[in-house]
């Protein structure tokens, strides 16, 4: 198990070399607000500023990290998916027609916006562990062996309440990345074509029972997940390589699922969810400007609060932001079930007018930093236990839901990541329970060998312990100080150490509490007391 470095101590070398960090990081913003700033003076001003964006979110997504997939990598991909590539075929789209909204400002705004907070907050270099991470043999197990269970509760509840139902889809993706984890960080994890197949299978089940067609966004974040659990094993970007290498593939294999519509909508060739957000933005930006968009004042952010509350139980609960916007831009789908994406920006816009954008750069900066802080306090940890690879999982599954962050806005972040976690935090739960229940004979607490075994080497005495099926003794527990691994001491080894209270079990079973043996029975051998 990796650690992380070391804080920079005044006075040392390494402090001195934070202050040419920070100056060099403010250099190179200041080279890319410089660039954006030329690209809008331009004769294709749009397509300039578009391809900055993905370049610069690209370069991000590369470097941020090093070799492993942060959340400040992946927020940045997603901005050069669904801004930088969406200018990009919006202007192309546009090219000899008005586009009848704001395209330019929106992307103006988008780029710079997104430059200010990876200056402010995510330029400064991330002090990540060192060392591959790894997981002990029975959490890998464990993570396999839920995964499996999860997924195949998933394919069960979809075959019987359907797909939608919740709770299903998160289920099944949660199983995955367990799979994954407990794959490519455990013992197997040296095997690793064995580990890319088994791992391939089982999102390929996913993909087979689970999707529908609808929520191209969740298959592309579950490989992501995937593809970031694998990053933490080796010191390579073959993970990074791979998405970068692959996107153009992926994306065109995602938009030819949805393509094939009548050419007058906007998913016609399949790019629709990926391109129409920031083209929604814009109208919002224009409604703005003329004063006839309301001012949310937070409302949705309330809504995102009680999303995972069930609706049967609350029928009034106020719907989120990609229904609150439906009226604006599809006013003949009002009142549907369907659902418009503006970006985590027309969010901010909806609520708290331009001002929003400025407001959304500090509370962007600080929660993308907070999932990576979580991501790399939870690899420089042993994991060791199914809760500790649990925090793992679960730090992972925040990173790759901030595609759904910029894509749409928080409440659909809450429906999904959110729901993810929530199964993921239940199954600890049930973990938990599993390795530590009351037994029928003394409602004591029924630790398996494993954990019963590090209690005891902390000192604990086998009488407060029960072993499912073992008793201390038998199993090669040594008392402190002791020098035999049985249930009795020789006189010597008892003079060496007679502070040490030894207590027997009946051949009954283990005793209720710890108690002194005499001297008789400490060096006399036979059966033991009792």
């Amino acid at each position: 198990m990796g650690s992380l470095e070391s804080p920079a101590q005044p006075g040392t070398g390494r402090h001195r070399t934070e202050q040419p960090r920070i100056l060099r990081g403010g250099l190179v913003g200041t080279v890319w607000l410089a660039s954006g700033a030329v690209a809008y003076t331009l004769d294709d001003n749009l397509l300039a500023l578009s391809v900055l964006s993905t370049l610069f979110g690209g370069w991000v997504f590369w470097n941020h990290g090093g070799s492993r997939i942060t959340a400040v990598g992946v927020y940045n991909l997603a901005f050069a998916l669904f801004v930088g590539f969406a200018g990009i075929y919006l202007a192309a789209d546009t090219a000899d027609t008005d586009p009848g909204v704001p395209l330019l400002t929106v992307q103006a705004v988008c780029y710079a916006s997104h430059v200010v907070t990876w200056l402010i907050f995510w330029s400064r270099p991330v002090r990540h562990h060192t060392a591959a991470i790894s997981v002990n043999g029975p959490t890998a197990t464990w993570a396999v062996a839920f995964g499996a269970v999860l997924l195949a509760i998933a394919i069960a509840g979809s075959a019987v309440v359907g797909p939608a139902a919740p709770l299903v889809k998160p289920s099944g993706f949660v199983g995955v990345v367990l799979v994954a984890a407990g794959l490519f960080l455990g013992p197997l994890g040296r095997w690793t074509v064995l580990c890319g197949s088994l791992t391939t299978a089982a999102f390929g089940v996913y993909f087979t029972f689970l999707f529908s067609g609808y929520g191209r966004i969740v298959i592309g974040s579950l490989a992501l997940a995937l593809l970031a659990v694998f990053a933490q094993r080796y010191h390579r970007r073959y993970a990074k390589m791979a998405v970068i290498l692959g996107a153009a593939p992926v994306l065109l294999f995602l938009a030819s699922i949805r393509a094939g519509g009548p050419a007058t909508t906007v998913d016609s060739d399949g790019f629709g969810s990926a391109v129409s957000p920031l083209a929604s933005f814009a109208s919002l930006w224009q409604m703005s400007a003329w004063g006839v968009l309301p001012n949310g004042s937070g409302s949705t952010f309330w809504a995102t609060a009680v999303a995972l509350f069930p609706r049967s139980l609350w029928p009034d609960k106020p719907v989120g932001f990609g229904a609150e916007i439906v009226p604006f831009l599809s006013p003949h789908l009002a009142g549907t079930d369907h659902s418009a994406a503006a970006l985590w920006h027309g969010e901010w816009l909806y609520n708290f007018g331009p001002a929003g954008i400025v407001a959304m750069v500090p509370v962007t900066g600080v929660a993308v930093r907070g999932i990576d802080w979580v991501l790399t306090w939870a690899t420089s940890h042993p994991l060791d236990t199914p809760a500790a690879l649990a925090g793992f999982v679960g730090a992972v599954l925040g990173s790759v839901g901030l595609f759904d962050l910029l894509w749409v806005g928080s409440f659909t972040v809450m429906g999904r990541t959110g729901a993810r976690l929530l199964v993921l935090m239940a199954l600890v739960a049930v973990a938990g329970w599993i390795r530590m229940r009351p037994t029928a004979s003394t409602g004591r607490g029924e630790l398996s060998f494993d954990a019963a075994s590090q209690v005891m080497r902390a000192g604990a005495p086998p009488a407060a312990i029960h072993v499912s099926g073992y008793d201390g003794y038998h199993r090669g527990w040594e008392p402190p100080n002791s020098h035999r691994q049985c249930g009795h001491t020789s006189a010597a080894s008892a003079a060496k150490s007679p502070s040490v209270p030894v207590t027997a079990p009946s051949p009954a079973g283990p005793s209720t509490g710890p108690g002194p043996m005499d001297s008789a029975s400490a060096v006399t051998p036979g059966p033991p007391d009792g």
